[in-house]
């Protein structure tokens, strides 16, 4: 009887397998594959599913060179802190010397139409202007599936093309657009922005209300044009916080970005950057102007570009936090010729990623999760690289040990049931298994059964 309940014992701690050894060999890190985000490794169309960095706010201001701003703490204490601690673009150029309206056009359109823009007056004062048929950056944004939404102080109605107050069209390069002028849809995207700029931040509390595209223009004052430096600080003191408090600002990659259109006296003018995908205490040496701003939307958003202006330009990519990379691979201890399987693990950056390997041994490859064999026993040093579609890269680097494939000497080889490899307690006890303790319970058993058949037969001849 003994023996007999001991092969059940045997029987059933070999073949039945254990939930865990159903889901993974021995050997085999808890990894699930379906956690690992595997982005496109090529560049697609843009729209808010497939896009990092989804949101750009951008503030306007007026007339004032680099000078006049950063260093001038007395007059603009706020904005000299807010370019210290966020990215300040150090060499940073409009694009015209003829005035607000061709800088405007800019950065929205790629070109200037200096021919007639140097009117700077309203759509039907300038002498040979002609609406804008595009494409400018609102056809690009639509064309990609995306939203745009421009705000204007002081502005009395939607897309208004006439001076009012404080706002003028010069500061609203979408009212000399065709499209804004002639269609009610886009037309209303072209809103007044309504007492401290409210209806924009209520706009920020919600991805259904918040457009990918957001314009500022500050109304005269606000913006330094006919007012001080230190009035157009405090404006700024205001409304940045509330914009960078944001629930958008607060849940998703958003960036907000502040120029000036250009220099009263110099070509030279102060740009900022801030947000959570931005760089802190960060100062930008390379030289940029607004066809830069337009190539980085064009960059972050996978768009065509507008002109030779705009493509030939440089986006503002160091300005952006860079992507951070690590990897995993399985199995744990692998051994000679045997696949070893490596996925990346990328966070920040913008997408798509081009995902490079080196494993150490003179081979390379491409993707986000790639398989590998190693041909001789030994340690090496894997190194993985990810560069962004802002051409930012980041690197990482482990040492993998690859063992030899042959059994260790006087080593038990371990027996595989139905080929399945037992587990760690499985192997144990069949270690245990064939030990003398076992072994002469086995034989105890027997004997004691041979005994009790014999008593039994005796008892049957009396």
């Amino acid at each position: 009887m003994v023996g007999v309940a001991l092969s059940l014992i045997i029987c059933s701690f070999v073949e039945a397998p254990s939930i865990s050894q159903t889901r993974q060999l021995p050997d085999t890190p808890n990894i699930s594959y379906s956690s690992y985000a595997h982005p496109s490794e090529t560049v697609v169309s843009a729209n808010s599913a497939n896009i990092s960095l989804a949101y750009f706010v951008i503030v306007f201001m007026e007339n004032k060179n680099y000078g006049d701003i950063i260093n001038n703490i007395a007059a603009a204490p706020y904005i000299n802190h807010l370019a210290s601690d966020k990215a300040i673009v150090a060499n940073y150029f409009d694009v015209s010397n003829n005035l607000s309206l061709p800088n405007y056009l800019g950065p929205t359109t790629g070109q200037t139409y200096n021919s007639w823009s140097s009117c700077n007056k309203p759509p039907s004062s300038c002498a040979g202007y002609t609406p804008i048929m595009g494409p400018t950056i609102t056809d690009e944004i639509e064309s990609a599936g995306l939203t745009w939404k421009a705000y204007m102080e002081n502005m009395p109605s939607n897309c208004y093309q006439n001076d009012f107050g404080q706002y003028v069209a010069r500061h609203d390069p979408f009212v000399y657009f065709s499209k804004v002028q002639n269609n009610e849809t886009e037309c209303n995207r072209v809103v007044p922005a309504s007492a401290n700029d409210s209806n924009l931040v209520q706009d920020l509390g919600s991805t259904s209300s918040a457009s990918n595209l957001m314009w500022l223009t500050p109304n005269l004052c606000d913006d330094m044009h006919n007012c001080t430096i230190s009035i157009g600080d405090t404006y700024l003191s205001h409304i940045v916080p509330e914009i960078l408090n944001s629930y958008i600002f607060h849940t998703h990659n958003a960036a907000l970005f502040i120029t000036w259109d250009e220099g009263s006296n110099s070509a030279h003018i102060p740009a900022i950057w801030a947000g959570a995908s931005v760089k802190n205490d960060y100062t930008s040496k390379v030289t940029y102007n607004h066809y830069s701003f337009l190539k980085t939307i064009e960059t972050a958003w996978h768009l065509p570009s507008l002109t030779s202006n705009d493509a030939g330009a440089s986006a503002m990519t160091d300005v952006f936090q860079s992507p951070q990379s690590n990897f995993t691979y399985i199995p744990a201890n692998p051994q000679v010729r045997q696949k070893v399987t490596f996925v990346s693990a990328v966070t920040g950056g913008f997408s798509p990623y081009v995902h490079s390997w080196s494993f150490g041994d003179g081979t390379q490859a491409s993707g986000s999760t790639v398989n590998h064999d190693y041909a001789n026993p030994g340690s090496y040093d894997v190194v993985f690289s990810t560069k962004d579609s802002f051409n930012q890269a980041s690197y990482t680097a482990q040492t993998i040990f690859v063992s030899s494939a042959e059994a260790k000497p006087n080593s038990t080889k371990t027996p595989i049931v139905n080929n399945r490899v037992p587990t760690e307690n499985q192997q144990a006890f069949l270690v245990w298994l064939v030990s003398p303790t076992p072994m002469s319970l086995v034989t105890g058993s027997a004997s004691v059964t041979v005994l009790l058949g014999s008593l039994s037969a005796s008892r049957k001849k009396r």
